[in-house]
């Protein structure tokens, strides 16, 4: 039985071994080394563009699901998003919508499975809750950061492409709802940063799921922390260090729990350089360094490309 905490649903029916496979991708998650700031410290009325690339690998114990082979997932994900900046009140807010693609592989030795397509569409609404005034163009370029809160609101849409009787499925087949707040401290007007995001998310049931679609996938609320260092060499080149713990988000077919809720602690290096006029490139890598025994070692890189217009 897989774990359904992400757009990639992997499902029973090519082999044992492949369809236990979790595997996970990564433009769900808003909150990533300082992303509120991507969102949020800009000037409103305008139009801000991300383009997000990642790359995750992971491998199954050998007798972490009682199957003698390794079970090896590769995901590649690509996300388009789009994000219109308003004022709410005095505050900054702003509007997103995200376009995932995604293509993954699982194999255990003797089975393959691969799928690729567009995975559920998210909209997703923003809002500074103190310390992010609505500013001009003007007024931004001589705003001090300063330590300010926010709040994200994610909803995913079951509009990407999915079959029932496929392993592994671009969209979960069913909505997504993932608040997330964040708390994030500067003590010197912007060049250090540390931060907090809390999030859950939750679902509906997928009831198409498995061969013939003739089962009901349900699954508790997943909850996530997040830790954020982040220290700026220059005013263009920063690194970070990141932390992530995931707990909960237990899985039932038809009812029947599968034991496999989450317990996963993640940390992981960046690096990003603001390379043109409003725009900035921004590279993470993210490494499982604790775990269940039973779960996955993983890995994870990402890129992000963003242009304020």
């Amino acid at each position: 039985m897989p774990w359904c905490r992400s757009p990639i649903a992997v499902g029973r029916g090519v082999a044992a071994a492949v369809a236990a496979l979790a595997v996970s991708a990564a433009f769900l998650q808003p909150a990533r080394a300082g992303s509120a700031r991507d969102y949020l410290n800009a000037p409103v009325d305008s139009w801000l563009t991300f383009s997000s690339s990642s790359y995750a690998t992971s491998v199954t114990p050998e007798d972490g699901l009682d199957i003698s082979a390794r079970v090896r997932t590769n995901v590649f994900s690509q996300t388009f998003i789009a994000t219109r900046t308003i004022d709410v009140f005095g505050r900054t807010g702003g509007f997103s919508v995200l376009v995932p693609y995604v293509a993954a592989n699982a194999s255990d030795g003797s089975s393959h499975v691969s799928n690729d397509g567009m995975s559920d569409i998210g909209i997703m609404g923003q809002v500074n809750i103190f310390g992010g005034p609505a500013l001009s163009r003007e007024q931004f370029r001589s705003f001090v950061p300063q330590t300010f809160s926010s709040f994200h609101m994610i909803m995913l849409i079951p509009t990407g492409k999915y079959d029932p009787a496929d392993a592994i499925n671009p969209s979960a087949n069913r909505f997504t709802f993932y608040p997330t707040i964040n708390y994030s401290y500067t003590p010197d007007e912007g060049w250090t940063w540390l931060e907090v995001y809390a999030s859950a998310k939750l679902f509906t049931p997928n009831p198409d799921f498995g061969p013939g679609g003739t089962a009901t996938l349900s699954q508790n609320a997943l909850y996530l922390t997040e830790f954020h260092a982040s220290r700026n060499l220059t005013p263009e080149l920063w690194l970070s260090a990141d932390a992530y713990y995931n707990v909960g988000g237990e899985t039932r077919i038809d009812g029947v729990a599968q034991g496999n809720a989450a317990n996963t602690l993640r940390l992981g290096v960046g690096m990003g350089l603001a390379v043109w006029q409003g725009g900035q490139l921004v590279a993470n890598y993210e490494e499982v360094v604790a775990k269940p025994a039973q779960e996955p070692d993983s890995r994870t890189f990402r890129l992000k490309v963003q242009q304020l217009w």
